[in-house]
């Protein structure tokens, strides 16, 4: 696909049909291309294959400079039942809850387990116990799937933000589940998996689908056997692959023995992440009126704030509008020269108010989680929750967030959220204990839209004396999305510039390439055996010089 660069790589071509003398013969959408010049093929944008004869796959692979061996087309292809995709736009494309990947070696999941995960009730919330017996739930929009909607885990929760045990026989739905289709039988994504406490998953026999018709109610209905205290759901939305989670639901309305408990447009539920890199559950606590739906498009949002009269930021995009999403994500690309460990000291979001979000536990992830990763590490506390415990500007290695490089995997912060959040501004602490472990190049999306990308200051340790020309070490560095001039006055100083960058070059000579340029950063060659330890203990004993 078109991947002139990461902003431009969003030109390439989304929706495609091809026809041979004319009948189609595939019609769907292709993968977006990276932007970059490393990673596979499925990088660049996507496959199209029209057999799945062993023999005429073994040739191409002899010619084809892109495969890498007998895993391309491996096993797994052939338990996966191809949806329709040529035909008339009214077919219901097939379904199946058929393992992708074999079971005795499920995906890596490098983040923290389920047990790691703190639910938190923002202190700004007064939980308002409701009492009933009968709790209905209506589902009516998908993320955008026009045929199937599904779950894949719930929980009720009760005025301690504790979880209700709920049994069987108290729930039911209309629809059931996919067998009650002519062409389903035994499907096993039935209304039970949803209360089967395997919810951080991406196998979708732990999930619960129903076929989706827009404009018809879709509920489910649970049945207390005794009037039951309530303050609102946890819900993990469908997360069977990146493709699948547009099944998820997005709009639920909740009542409480026909008493409405959510606005009348309904409650906005987060999609699903299509991986396992974080817990992404949502809690939605039912007197908070706040998380109904804000738009149709949590993206972008509104614009707010005045224009900066006297002078703009020196920022390489214009921010004239404030990005409002569920899940902002960091992508750490580089680093300024060590191949081994990425890090960060701290980082703080504001609201469009330019009030400092308080962030919890719970808000904050990282994939890889931690050096506690590797093979012969614990117990280091350079975890995710040190970025948002406030001690950003330090050199103390128990207040820092390290996480290991590892091959073909993009290191990846996530700032997650129950609710559509409008952020104005992003600080950014670079790592300060090893300065070259401090993040280099990195790009910023909202709800897997890409916003921003650019390189983060390395912490240097600037000369501290009396000279005049001396100037203070910039402490952190800002993001800007808003042109609100008291913000920007303030923050003009440590905002984000990307003026001065290498260019990659390549001389030809009638059109012969002549030369390449190599940046050894973005063309890293790491021995994995190499590593060289690293270890931050929770206590560190402090030692003194022997005489």
């Amino acid at each position: 696909n078109y991947n002139k660069s990461r902003i431009h790589s969003f030109r390439g071509a989304k929706d495609v049909a091809i026809t041979l003398d004319g009948r189609c013969i595939f019609k769907g959408e292709i993968a977006r291309a990276s932007g970059g010049i490393l990673g596979q093929t499925d990088t660049f944008g996507d496959t199209i294959l029209f057999t799945m004869e062993d023999d005429i796959l073994e040739s191409m692979s002899q010619y084809d400079e892109t495969y890498e061996g007998e895993d391309l087309f491996s096993a797994r292809v052939e338990d996966i039942q191809r949806p329709l995709t040529a035909g008339e736009d009214d077919v219901r494309p097939f379904t199946s809850a058929a393992v992708n990947f074999p079971k005795e070696s499920p995906p890596q999941q490098l983040s923290p387990t389920p047990e790691d995960y703190v639910p938190t009730i923002a202190a700004t919330t007064t939980t308002k116990s409701l009492i009933g017996q009968r709790l209905k739930l209506n589902f009516t929009a998908t993320w955008g799937d026009i045929h199937y909607l599904g779950l894949t885990g719930l929980e009720i929760l009760d005025v301690n933000g504790d979880v209700i045990d709920i049994r069987l026989d108290q729930i039911d739905a209309n629809p059931r589940d996919l067998n009650i289709l002519p062409e389903y039988n035994n499907d096993d994504r039935t209304l039970d998996k949803l209360f089967d406490d395997n919810n951080i998953t991406m196998v979708d026999q732990h999930m619960w689908l129903i076929p989706f018709s827009d404009g018809m109610d879709h509920t489910l209905i649970i049945n207390f056997d005794t009037p039951m205290e309530v303050s609102g759901l946890r819900i993990w939305n469908y997360n069977k692959s990146p493709e699948d989670t547009y099944r998820g639901a997005k709009t639920v309305h909740v009542s409480l023995d026909n008493q409405t408990l959510s606005p009348s447009e309904g409650y906005l539920i987060r999609k699903g992440p299509g991986n396992c890199f974080f817990d992404f559950a949502q809690e939605i606590i039912f007197n908070n009126t706040s998380t109904g739906i804000a738009s149709d498009n949590t993206a972008m949002d509104n614009v707010r704030g005045s224009v900066v009269e006297s002078e703009e930021p020196s920022q390489d995009y214009e921010s004239m509008i404030m990005p409002c999403g569920f899940v902002f994500q960091l992508q750490l690309l580089s680093t300024w020269g060590d191949p081994y460990y990425i890090g960060l000291n701290g980082l703080e979001f504001y609201d469009d108010h330019g009030q400092r979000i308080a962030l919890t536990q719970s808000n904050i992830a990282a994939y890889p989680a931690s050096v506690n990763v590797l093979e012969g590490v614990e117990n280091d506390v350079r975890t995710p929750d040190k970025l948002i415990d406030g001690m950003n500007d330090t050199m103390d290695g128990r207040h820092m967030w390290l996480s290991p490089m590892l091959p073909n995997v993009i290191n990846l912060v996530y700032v997650i959220f129950d609710q559509p959040m409008t952020v104005s501004m992003i600080k950014l602490w670079n790592y300060s204990k090893t300065s070259t472990r401090g993040v280099k190049e990195f790009a910023l999306l909202v709800d897997d839209l890409l916003i921003y990308n650019g390189t983060l200051g390395q912490v240097t340790q600037a000369a501290r004396g009396i000279l005049p020309t001396c100037e203070a070490p910039i402490q952190y560095h800002t993001i800007l999305f808003t042109n609100n001039k008291h913000i920007y006055e303030k923050e003009k100083r440590t905002v984000i510039s990307n003026q001065n960058k290498d260019q990659d070059v390549q001389l030809t000579n009638d059109s012969r390439i002549m030369a390449h340029y190599n940046d050894p950063q973005n063309n890293p060659t790491v021995d994995q055996a190499l590593r060289p330890k690293t270890s931050v203990p929770a206590s560190v004993r402090k030692k003194f010089p022997r005489f």
